[in-house]
């Protein structure tokens, strides 16, 4: 069953109009698809719903959803950053869920914020004036963000859980096999778990160039199968041809780790369904 909750149109970093989305995932085939704009931040940045759009990106959805509602199933989601008083978009009735993630770090020293997941310069960038240099730190800070706001903004869907490995080919910065990296990944599923909360099965990396592999790496799948965490598989699409982009291929990866089913959000409710 084809299906991807994880989608960015250009009322934020996306290419083209909703409607565009729909009608490729029509075309594919797809059950249904979810939208996940980037929700609006307190401060200027070029990826995120600006707030002067993000009340028409609410009614296009919605639009969106009547005019298609014989032919496929649209949800309207939101991907939300944890920060200092960000805003809880959970509480809005129109939401039908939320994707949580950790973008990027506010520095009080300089008064900016610093991207994780940016450029490879932007990556050295808050190394070096963030932490100092000091990579595990700028690792460890990035996965304890997460346990924060998995504990006090719990979203339903996390994303990209490993996205730092974006800038870390070869692992030049640092080894996902090193027992500091294995025990804060083990310490950020134990979160997960424990707050019931679908890991995402990301596959937006490698539709973009940034990667050749999936989010999270094999063995991390691996092991939130071990601890029977569930999972969704999404493309993170910034363009309509790229919400299924590594499908096929991510199932085997889903298949070989052990998993047979995935949760996704059907007729109104989380449900799991085969692979």
């Amino acid at each position: 069953m084809l299906t991807n909750y994880h989608t960015h149109s250009m009322f934020c970093d996306g290419e083209m109009m909703p409607e565009d989305y729909v009608k490729s995932a029509i075309e594919k085939g797809f059950k249904a698809l979810g939208f996940s704009g980037h929700a609006p931040l307190n401060f200027e940045t070029s990826w995120a719903t600006s707030e002067d759009n993000f009340q028409k990106y609410i009614e296009t959805i919605i639009y969106l959803k009547e005019k298609y509602k014989d032919i496929i199933q649209i949800y309207l989601g939101v991907e939300t950053d944890y920060y200092p008083d960000c805003k809880d978009l959970r509480v809005m009735p129109e939401i039908d869920y939320t994707i949580g993630a950790i973008h990027f770090i506010y520095d009080a020293n300089t008064g900016r914020e610093f991207a994780f997941d940016g450029s490879g310069k932007q990556f050295l960038e808050t190394r070096d004036v963030v932490f100092k240099g000091n990579i595990r730190l700028m690792v460890e800070t990035y996965y304890n963000m997460i346990i924060e706001m998995i504990t006090n903004q719990t979203p339903d869907i996390l994303a990209h859980l490993d996205i730092l490995k974006k800038n870390n080919a070869g692992s030049c910065f640092f080894d996902e096999s090193e027992p500091w990296y294995k025990n804060i990944v083990e310490k950020t599923l134990v979160k997960v778990k424990e707050h019931n909360i679908i890991a995402e099965i990301n596959t937006g990396g490698i539709s973009r160039g940034y990667t050749t592999e999936i989010y999270p790496s094999f063995w991390i799948i691996s092991l939130m199968r071990e601890m029977d965490i569930p999972i969704i598989l999404n493309s993170d699409a910034h363009h309509p041809d790229w919400i299924d982009t590594y499908y096929t291929e991510a199932e085997k990866i889903l298949a070989l780790a052990g998993y047979k089913s995935q949760r996704i959000l059907l007729d109104g409710k989380w449900q799991d369904v085969p692979l």
